[in-house]
C-alpha cells in the first residue's frame, strides 16, 4: 500500500473533560447519562446525527425486559423505556413478564434527545469521527476527533469505548479480539414497510398452523408479534429469477411497531462481513439495499396482508453483530452464561436467549436459560488488560460469538453502558484506573442507581 507522510500540525483543543464516551450509540448514549449523573464532566461522540444508534436510528422495535419472572432491566435503561411509554411508544408492556416489548423507534429517538437537554454536565457531539488515540505510554490521555470544524483534540481522564467495533480500543495499540469474519454472525439492514393488513397477515397464520413452526411465529400477543420468518412454504412452486433462487431457504425477521400497518423486515443475510473494512462495508450495504426490492414483490404477491405495502424507509446503515472485542481478564462464554454463573465483580445481571445467527445467514440457534435465571457480567470483561484509561461497554465487550448472541441485546448493551459511565467517572473522580476499584464500592453505587442483580 502507498502511504502519505501527514505533516505535523497544531490542533485546537475542543474539550478537557472527565470522561469522554466514544460512540452514541445504544451503550453509548446511557453511558453518557451514566457517568454525568455520577458527578463527572462527560461528552459523548457521535458519527450519526442522533444518539441512539440501533435502538433509534436503525429502525430495531423490539427490546427484551425481563426473564420471564421479573424484569431484570433497572437503572436508565428503564427509566428511558418507561419515558417512551408515557408518550405513547411501547405497545401493552409486561415488563415482568413479556420476553419482547415493542416500541417505537421514532419516539425513543425524541426522547433521548429531552433527557441530554435535561442533563447537566453532559455534552454530545454530532457528526463526528473518532480518528485516532493519544497516548502516553499505555495509557490514553485524549483523542483526535473530525468533523465539519476540521480536526480537533479532545482530553480526558477516562475515555468509554462504545463504537460497537472497539474503534477507540483498536487506536490506542490494544490487542483486540477478532475472528475470522467468515465464522462471524451476519449483519442485517432493516426496513420500514407501510400500508401491510396486519390483521389479515394474523388470519392467515391462525388459519395455518403448519406456518407456525418454532420461533416463527409468537402467537397470543396483541400484536402480529412475527419472529423468524421464512418462505419456504410459500415459495415451494413459485417461479423465481435466477438471481432471486436464495431467498426459497434465506432467513428473514420480521415484526411489528405500535404504529398501525407498520413493519420491520430484518435482511438477517449479509455474510463474511468484515465490519471494521470500509469497502466490505460499502458492498454490504449495496448488497443489501438491493435485497429489499428482491423481497418486497414477494411478500406482496404470496403472503396476505401485504398486498398493498410499500417500502417506506430503510435503516442509515447495517447493523453488523459481531466484529473486534477486547481482551479482558475474564471472557464470557455460552457454558457460563447458561450456568447463571456469579462473579464477585459482576457489575449487573440480565438474562435474554442465546440467539446464534449461523454464518451462512440461513438460520437462528436459540440457547435458552431457565425462566427467572439470569447472569452476571464482571467488570473484567469489558477492561482491557493491556491499556490504561478505557473501558468497553456493548457487543465489543470480552466474549465468544455463541454468548455474544444474548450480551449484545440492546438492552443489555444500555444497561452495560451506564455500568462503564459509572466506573469511569469514580475512576476519574479518584484518580484510579478502573481495574482498581473495590468491588463493594461499585456494586454498591450500581444498586444505588437501580442496576439489577441476581442477588
Amino acid at each position: 500500500m502507498k502511504t502519505y507522510a501527514e505533516a505535523a500540525q497544531k490542533l485546537p483543543i475542543f474539550g478537557e473533560y472527565d470522561v469522554v464516551v466514544a460512540g452514541g450509540g445504544t451503550a453509548g448514549m446511557i453511558a453518557g447519562i451514566g457517568a454525568a449523573r455520577t458527578g463527572a464532566r462527560t461528552l459523548v461522540v457521535e458519527r450519526l446525527g442522533s444518539l441512539g444508534g440501533q435502538f433509534t436510528g436503525f429502525m430495531n422495535t423490539s427490546w427484551t425486559c425481563s426473564n420471564q419472572v421479573t424484569r431484570c432491566v433497572g437503572g436508565i435503561p428503564y427509566e428511558y423505556f418507561k419515558k417512551i411509554e408515557e408518550i405513547g411508544g411501547v405497545e401493552t408492556p409486561n415488563y415482568d413478564k413479556d420476553a419482547y416489548i415493542l416500541y417505537d423507534s421514532e419516539r425513543a429517538k425524541y426522547i433521548i434527545t429531552k433527557m441530554y437537554e435535561e442533563e447537566k454536565n453532559l455534552d454530545a457531539l454530532y457528526l463526528t469521527m473518532v480518528t485516532k488515540a493519544i497516548m502516553d505510554g499505555n495509557k490514553i490521555k485524549g483523542i483526535i476527533i473530525e468533523n465539519k470544524s476540521g480536526r480537533q483534540a479532545v482530553f480526558a481522564k477516562q475515555f468509554i469505548d462504545c463504537t460497537g467495533d472497539a474503534d477507540l480500543l483498536y487506536y490506542t495499540g490494544s490487542h483486540c479480539d477478532i475472528m475470522s469474519k467468515e465464522a462471524q454472525h451476519p449483519a442485517s439492514l432493516l426496513a420500514k414497510l407501510a400500508n401491510v393488513d396486519t390483521e389479515r397477515l394474523i388470519q392467515y397464520y391462525n388459519q395455518h398452523p403448519e406456518l407456525q413452526k418454532g420461533e416463527r411465529y409468537l402467537g397470543g400477543l396483541p400484536h402480529a408479534g412475527f419472529y423468524g420468518f421464512r418462505l419456504h412454504e410459500e415459495l415451494a412452486e413459485a417461479v423465481l429469477e435466477p438471481e432471486q433462487e436464495y431467498l426459497r431457504d434465506w432467513f428473514i425477521l420480521f415484526y411489528t411497531t405500535p404504529n398501525p400497518g407498520e413493519i420491520i423486515l430484518n435482511m438477517t443475510g449479509v455474510t463474511a462481513l468484515d465490519g471494521t473494512d470500509a469497502s466490505a462495508l460499502t458492498k454490504g450495504e449495496d448488497i443489501s439495499r438491493k435485497r429489499i426490492f428482491d423481497v418486497l414483490p414477494l411478500f406482496q404477491k404470496y403472503v396476505p396482508g401485504f398486498e398493498h405495502a410499500y417500502l417506506a424507509a430503510t435503516a442509515p446503515a447495517l447493523g453488523v453483530r459481531e466484529s473486534r472485542k477486547v481482551i479482558g481478564e475474564v471472557r464470557l462464554t455460552a457454558d457460563i452464561l447458561m450456568n447463571a454463573t456469579r462473579f464477585p465483580d459482576a457489575v449487573c445481571s440480565y438474562q435474554s436467549p442465546l440467539g446464534y445467527h449461523t454464518p451462512d445467514g440461513k438460520n437462528i440457534e436459540f440457547r435458552r436459560m431457565a425462566p427467572g435465571t439470569s447472569y452476571d457480567i464482571p467488570l473484567r470483561c469489558m477492561v482491557p488488560l493491556d491499556i490504561d484509561g478505557i473501558i468497553v461497554a456493548g457487543r465489543n465487550i470480552s466474549v465468544d460469538s455463541d454468548a455474544c448472541g444474548s450480551t449484545r441485546s440492546m438492552t443489555n448493551c444500555m444497561t452495560l453502558g451506564q455500568c462503564a459511565g459509572i466506573a469511569a467517572s469514580y475512576a476519574a473522580s479518584h484518580d484510579i484506573e478502573i481495574r482498581a476499584i473495590p468491588n463493594d464500592v461499585l456494586r454498591t453505587i450500581m444498586k444505588e442507581q437501580g442496576i439489577y442483580f441476581s442477588d
